[in-house]
């Protein structure tokens, strides 16, 4: 009955071992993916905190997390003309006597279009 228990264990350990290498891949390929667009480097494989760095931006990629909708929603109804950026800005209330907390966001493809490398037209 040992054994059975231990090959049971082996077998879930495999699975898990499995769903983790390919976690680490997708997040590697998503790196990849950012550098590329923002003619930048992937520097995450080398621990630090960062995954990228593009000219003055050093950033973090995150995928496969729960996708944020509302916020998208609110990013998507705004409507900006041409030569302007939609830009989101969130920010917490955390009561008097603490500094407000606030992010900026941007929908990645049009951060790209602004500050990313230019894509040569295919013809």
């Amino acid at each position: 009955m040992g054994k059975m228990k231990d090959l049971a264990i082996d077998e879930a350990n495999k699975e898990r071992s499995v769903r983790g290498k390919r976690a680490r891949q997708r997040g590697n390929a998503f790196e990849r993916e950012v550098a590329a667009k923002l003619n930048g480097r992937r520097t995450g494989m080398y621990g630090g905190k960062d995954d990228v760095q593009a000219g003055v931006f050093v950033v973090q990629c995150k995928v496969g997390l729960s996708y944020p909708e509302r916020l998208d929603k609110w990013l998507r109804e705004l409507k900006p003309k041409a030569g302007e950026l939609a830009v989101l800005v969130v920010g917490d209330s955390p009561g008097a006597g603490t500094r407000r907390r606030a992010l900026a966001i941007v929908d990645f493809d049009d951060f790209v279009a602004w500050f990313g490398k230019e894509e040569k037209d295919e013809v």
